[in-house]
């Protein structure tokens, strides 16, 4: 299994679009319920600080976008946001793009990186994330809606990147 990690290009932004319009249909992970047209997509990866794809064997299997978690005062903490392609979950890359994530939120300038809606019911985010060194630092009851319309309770995670990355 080979995986890498490069820069978004334009080519790729129909199929971007469609993985992170799939993760929105799921319902249970995306906070957002309004789909993306490719227009619309675009402007939003244009207002990231950064948007790295990850590649699987030479296909594209997903992508990451890092900006600030806040304004002003707090923008020195970052923010990430994932998705894998449905064909592509379960292979262990998502361990691998947090990471990735990681270092080059680091990069960037970023002293530490935050999830303020890691939803309770998603297992293995919470676990990765843990093992890269993220702790729940708040939980806030019933605060995601389901597909469903059931209620999850959310964590806020964070994790400090003054120290070395994993």
């Amino acid at each position: 299994m080979t995986i890498l990690f490069s820069a978004y290009k334009q080519e790729h932004l129909k199929q971007m679009t469609d993985m992170w319009n799939a993760v929105l249909l799921d319902g249970n992970a995306f906070p957002g319920e309004e789909y993306y047209s490719k227009a619309s997509f675009d402007n939003y990866l244009r207002e990231q600080s950064l948007v790295t794809c990850v590649w699987l064997n030479g296909e594209l299997a997903g992508f990451f976008v890092i900006h600030p978690n806040n304004i002003g005062r707090c923008a020195h903490v970052a923010n990430a946001s994932y998705v894998i392609d449905k064909k592509f979950r379960g292979k262990g890359i998502f361990n691998h793009m947090v990471g990735q994530s990681l270092i080059q939120s680091k990069e960037l300038g970023f002293l530490g990186m935050q999830f303020n809606a890691v939803v309770s019911t998603n297992y293995a985010a919470i676990k990765t994330y843990i093992n890269h060194g993220f702790e729940i630092v708040g939980t806030i009851r019933n605060g995601f809606r389901m597909k469903d319309n059931s209620f999850s309770n959310m964590y806020v995670m964070y994790r400090d990147l003054e120290n070395k990355c994993s």
